[in-house]
């Protein structure tokens, strides 16, 4: 029996030592913080008071409760802070690729679209104008032309005109000779040697006309045969020369027809090119436009994406500093929490009176 009360005894010394112990552990730890040293500050000011050791207490609980809350307090902003962060890293996101996806999409337009389209419009109207350039000179050339072979028919018809003239008074003179007179040879040599000088090569008679009218020439029309044979071809040559400048006015007409049918067609081809250049001209004006408007929107979308990224770094960067500033403010608010429990729990001991501050 003696030895269990003395086995008690010294176990409740021991306890006593323990429990020193881990109070003078504590105050260590207190004395290590500052907020330690405000709650020890705060005992002492209440010991020096004899304050009541429950307004201490609830002192310490209600420091407690503020630490607590400003945890919730801290950490529910902070998430608030993410959502806010996250969403709007989202948007930006969203709008950053919007805005690439149409960079790529008007590079493409402008560079594989737009450019060789207004190109090719350019090139067609150059050589569309060049045609019609063509076509006003073939005009030109063919009016020219059919003017020429005008003044030539004129003048062939002229140059006839005089033949027959001539023929019909030799005709005339010829036929009416029996005894010619020296004036009437003279006369007859007169128009024959103005028929010998015209160009025969338009008739089949003209070598035959040709060699009568020098024999005709080189004798004094004594022999009727001859004089009759002379009438004959000059009659004869008096039809050639009619049907050649028949055939050559009915070659005129076709000539003429088939001039005014040219310059119609060459007309319409020209009406057609015009037509065609300004068909182009309008296309080549809404491509032109067109890539204007695209070349603009580029610049803008450029721009845009610069906007964005920036918008991006200043949001990253933000956020980084406030999660820093989160970080530091919920380490300390949870290094100060077990700092002020320890220090209820030391208030809230059997032995507090005990203990030296």
């Amino acid at each position: 029996m003696k030895i269990v009360l003395l086995l008690c005894m010294m176990m409740a010394v021991s306890f006593g030592i323990s429990s020193k112990l881990s109070h003078a552990k504590k105050l260590e730890e207190l004395h290590g913080s500052k907020l330690g040293k405000t709650i020890l500050n705060l005992v002492n000011l209440h010991s020096l008071v004899q304050g009541p050791i429950s307004e201490l207490i609830e002192a310490i609980e209600e420091l407690i409760g503020d630490i607590n809350t400003n945890i919730d307090e801290v950490e529910y902003k902070f998430q608030v802070r993410t959502n806010e962060h996250n969403s709007y890293v989202a948007q930006v996101g969203q709008q950053l690729q919007d805005a690439e996806q149409d960079i790529a999409r008007m590079i493409d337009v402008i560079d594989n679209l737009l450019i060789p389209r207004r190109d090719q419009i350019r090139n067609k109207i150059e050589s569309l104008i060049e045609y019609d350039e063509f076509n006003r000179k073939n005009v030109v050339e063919t009016t020219l032309l059919r003017e020429q072979e005008h003044e030539a028919y004129l003048q062939q018809i002229e140059e006839d005109n005089d033949a027959l003239d001539a023929i019909d008074d030799a005709i005339n003179l010829v036929s009416s000779l029996s005894n010619p007179s020296l004036l009437q040879i003279k006369n007859i040599k007169f128009t024959l040697k103005r028929l010998s000088s015209k160009q025969w090569n338009r008739v089949h008679q003209g070598p035959m006309v040709q060699a009568l009218l020098q024999i005709a020439l080189n004798q004094n029309f004594s022999d009727q045969g001859i004089l009759k044979q002379i009438v004959d071809a000059l009659n004869e040559f008096r039809n050639q020369v009619v049907d050649a400048m028949n055939a050559l006015t009915k070659q005129e007409q076709i000539n003429i027809q088939e001039f005014e049918e040219r310059l119609e067609q060459l007309d319409d081809e020209h009406k057609e090119f015009q037509r065609q250049i300004n068909q182009s001209q309008v296309e080549l004006d809404a491509t032109t436009q067109k890539l204007e408007d695209c070349n603009q929107f580029l610049v803008q979308r450029q721009s845009d994406r610069l906007q964005y990224k920036s918008q991006l770094d200043l949001e990253n960067e933000t956020y980084a500093v406030d999660t820093d500033i989160y970080t530091q403010t919920i380490n300390e608010l949870q290094r100060e929490l077990p700092i002020a429990e320890q220090g209820l729990s030391l208030i809230k001991s059997a032995d507090f009176s005990d203990i030296k501050i």
